[in-house]
C-alpha cells in the first residue's frame, strides 16, 4: 500500500515526501521477505527511480550497488 501510495506522489515530483516511504517500504520488505525477493528488489527499484528522476545519481549508484551484492549473494 505503501508503495501504491510513492508511486502516486513520485508522479507528482514530490521527491521530499516519498523518500521516507520507499525506504519504509523497502526495510519493510527486507524484514517480511528477505533482500532477494522480487517484491523487495522491486521496492528498491522504485526507490533507485525516484533518485534518478531527482537528479541524485550518486544515491541512485549506491542502491543499485547493494541491490547487485545482494542478488550475487544469492547466486
Amino acid at each position: 500500500m505503501k508503495n501504491d501510495l510513492a508511486i502516486l506522489i513520485k508522479e507528482q515530483e514530490r521527491y521530499e515526501e516519498i523518500e521516507p516511504l520507499l525506504h519504509y517500504t523497502v526495510e519493510g520488505r527486507c524484514i517480511k521477505v528477505g533482500d532477494a525477493h522480487p517484491y523487495t528488489l522491486e521496492a528498491r527499484d522504485h526507490l533507485i527511480n525516484l533518485y534518478e528522476d531527482w537528479d541524485k545519481s550518486e544515491k541512485a549508484n549506491e542502491w543499485r550497488a547493494k541491490t547487485a551484492q545482494t542478488e550475487a549473494e544469492v547466486e
